[in-house]
């Protein structure tokens, strides 16, 4: 029967976040819209001081750095990005894991909170079957949404919500004989849950403490090759 493995992208096939790589990126190429930057870094101490949810940060960064801009113009610049992005951020054994399913057959899904923009040409260089990422809403004539309620189309793809796209994707398809997982956050707890090979990638602080408990294996993809299925 068939398998699938399942990756997270930031910091686990990555070694750094992508979405404010992004951000960055974009400014650099956009110059004048550092005229938000003002907002975003008084937003940025607030999400410090949590004082700010995670989810409007990042739709707010979306809106005031991309607005007005069209698919294109964004899908160009994520283009570009993700191609340097896996130039110098892919961890080292991140690739070898990739291969090894790849070898053994299993459907490879990138699962990632990042935007689509970005993921799914990230995704399609390394060889993965499907992505299932944040999604970026556009207006009716094609531009970024200039609304922060509206800056998503669905919810950021994040912890249970990543767990039910994944689900979503496979259902209907035939019986999976592994479920490989493979994260460095413990907000990806319901896809460990699920996974029949849990394994938990340079894993911050708290999954690395809930991974120890559970006997999930943990790696080191800095130093060595990633496992395969087997």
């Amino acid at each position: 029967m068939a398998g699938v493995a399942v990756f997270d992208l930031d910091r686990t096939l990555t070694a750094r976040g992508s979405f404010m790589a992004f951000m960055v990126y974009v400014l650099r190429r956009r110059p004048a819209r550092i005229v938000a930057l003002p907002e975003l870094l008084f937003a940025g101490l607030l999400l410090a001081l949590k004082l700010r949810h995670r989810d409007a940060m990042k739709a707010l960064l979306w809106r005031r750095i991309l607005a007005g801009m069209d698919r294109p113009a964004v899908d160009a610049l994520a283009g570009t990005f993700a191609a340097e992005w896996r130039r110098s951020a892919l961890r080292p054994g991140a690739l070898g894991a990739i291969q090894a399913h790849k070898a053994a057959g299993d459907r490879l899904i990138l699962a990632t909170a990042a935007m689509d923009s970005m993921a799914v040409p990230f995704g399609r260089a390394l060889g993965f079957d499907d992505v299932v990422a944040t999604r970026a809403r556009w207006t009716p004539d094609g531009r970024v949404a200039s609304s922060v309620a509206d800056a998503f189309d669905g919810l950021n793809c994040y912890g249970p919500e990543k767990l039910r796209r994944v689900l979503a994707l496979l259902e209907g398809g035939p019986p999976l004989e592994t479920r490989a997982v493979y994260t460095d956050h413990v907000t990806d707890m319901p896809l460990l849950a699920w996974a029949t090979h849990p394994v938990a990638v340079n894993p911050h602080p708290p999954l690395r403490a809930a991974a120890a408990a559970q006997g999930i294996p943990i790696v080191d993809w800095d130093v060595a090759p990633g496992p395969g299925s087997g």
